[in-house]
């Protein structure tokens, strides 16, 4: 033990005496290194990008109706309710998405902010790579989304971090009143139905009631009371008979009418409802942070790029010079 400790020891002392055999090449390489690299790292070279922020919580509401006009015993989703992984996750791929990507860079113009030439024929992947490259989406662990947006212009960077928030609402709020237009349709054809149904039943009813049939029960049991008093003349027995012919029709009418008025009331409901979804309008994000203009740039890190092109290029160095030692001594070694 105290032999590999020795061997370390004298390991770490040729180690100090390597750097200090050869520190001021290593003093001025790592000095044209700093140099370099603060001149590389400077704003006329690479132009320093700011870095703005906006935090929402998505909502886990896709209806008005259900959730504001719903049977009060009925447990239904509250509107105003938030923080869910999987309607994080949704809104997520709705920002990864090429539909809103499209409406983000036609709004702000980033194919001409991005200096991208309008006729290369990869002018969209090139777009693709800089929008990825400088607008970011993530989903915090609390299940609020992040929207990061690194601009040289720290002003644009913040306006387009909370215009894609807002994109974000308008084209859920979209998709959203699509389904429920296509919903109020199929439910205004199937309400247009019923009422024509009940239409028919109620035209027939009519007809059953100029000839005298409009309530069997009452009706047979009026006649047999008056059959008990006076008798059958020739009147009580037509009514008899219109009852026995078109009685049961009558009858089954009547529950077909109160069973079909029935469905159509809960048609009228839905069809209400469905009117709410395509006229209405409610937030789909809960703001907790706007973006605002940065104070200072994000990127570069000059600092970064100056310590790490100081470390690499002393460990090349040393690298470069112990083999440059250590053929010197097999040259002398040979020559000896």
């Amino acid at each position: 033990m105290n032999k590999k400790k020795k061997q370390y020891y004298f390991e770490l002392i040729d180690v100090f005496h390597f750097i200090i055999k050869w520190r001021k090449k290593l003093i001025i390489i790592c000095s044209v290194s700093a140099l370099l690299s603060i001149i590389v790292s400077s704003p006329w070279i690479i132009k320093p990008k700011y870095k703005s922020t906006a935090v929402f919580y998505p909502s886990m509401n896709n209806s008005i109706s259900s959730a504001l006009l719903t049977d009060s015993r009925v447990k239904q989703k509250d509107p105003l309710e938030f923080g869910e992984q999987v309607a994080a996750q949704q809104y997520v791929q709705i920002l990864e998405s090429d539909y809103l990507k499209g409406k983000v860079i036609q709004r702000y113009n980033l194919i001409e902010h991005y200096r991208i030439d309008p006729n290369d024929p990869e002018k969209n992947y090139k777009l693709g790579k800089k929008y990825d490259k400088n607008i970011s989406v993530k989903k915090t662990p609390y299940a609020s989304i992040e929207i990061s947006v690194l601009d040289e212009n720290p002003d644009i960077a913040a306006e387009v971090a909370n215009g894609i928030v807002m994109i974000l609402d308008s084209v859920k709020t979209e998709v959203q009143r699509k389904l429920a237009m296509q919903a109020l349709y199929i439910i205004e054809t199937e309400y247009k139905r019923k009422e024509e149904e009940i239409n028919t039943i109620k035209a027939r009813m009519q007809e059953l009631g100029a000839k005298g049939v409009y309530n069997v029960e009452e009706q047979a049991k009026a006649i047999t009371e008056i059959i008990g008093k006076v008798g059958i003349n020739e009147n009580i027995r037509q009514q008899q008979n219109n009852l026995a012919t078109f009685g049961a029709e009558s009858q089954s009418l009547t529950s077909t009418l109160e069973l079909q008025v029935e469905q159509m009331n809960e048609l009228k409901k839905k069809l209400d409802q469905a009117k709410i979804d395509v006229e209405g309008n409610l937030s789909n994000v809960f703001i907790l942070q706007n973006a605002s203009p940065a104070e200072r740039k994000s990127y570069p890190l000059r600092s970064l790029i100056v310590i790490s092109s100081i470390l690499g290029s002393f460990l090349l160095a040393c690298i470069v010079l112990l083999f440059v030692e250590k053929f010197s001594q097999q040259k002398h070694n040979l020559i000896s």
